[in-house]
């Protein structure tokens, strides 16, 4: 069922996705949905942390490099999944679920920014970072890198700066990432 939401999901978007639709997808009828998942809302949660966990094992397989590099590359890493995955950053940032996601979902989702975190701090303790709190640090980044992705998935930054987004996102990062130099 999973399957079939993710194909039905990445072809037509969130209102692709109905009970009537998946049923016709795996052969069963639109309540079987109902056995394995309280709502299809919930289904697409289930997409949304698949998604965070795609981005998250992007980020993480950034490795070697001294602190600033690092950050550096992994701020690549997260607007390359952005512009590639266009349909699971748009599920996992902008169509939340009306009502607050559960505990286990943002504990999934915060995955993503601990692994920044992480780094972070590893640089600091390093001496390759400036000392101070690595999770303010760690979202003032994820802010910034996220702000120039979520235009480049949306188009804008294509009407703004056609053909020029890597220009656009290496901007950002020296921007980010200069002050944090000891």
């Amino acid at each position: 069922m999973l399957k079939a939401a993710r194909r039905l999901y990445l072809a037509h978007g969130a209102e692709g996705v109905s009970a009537r639709r998946l049923a016709r997808e795996v052969g069963c009828s639109p309540t079987a949905i109902y056995l394995y998942y309280r709502s299809v809302g919930d289904l697409l949660e289930h997409l949304r942390m698949e998604g965070h966990a795609r981005l998250s094992s992007s980020l993480r397989a950034v490795t070697g490099r001294d602190a600033i590099e690092r950050l550096r590359a992994m701020g690549r890493a997260y607007f390359r999944f952005g512009k590639d995955n266009p349909s699971y950053y748009v599920l996992m940032f902008s169509l939340r679920p009306s009502d607050m996601p559960g505990r286990e979902a943002v504990q999934r989702e915060m995955q993503t920014l601990l692994v920044v975190r992480d780094a972070v701090q590893a640089g600091m303790q390093a001496g390759e970072l400036r000392p101070g709190d690595a999770t303010v640090v760690a979202n003032a980044l994820w802010a910034q890198v996220h702000g120039v992705t979520a235009l480049a998935v949306s188009g804008l930054l294509l009407a703004t700066a056609a053909g020029h987004d890597a220009e656009v996102l290496e901007a950002v990062l020296e921007g980010a990432l200069v002050p944090l130099r000891p």
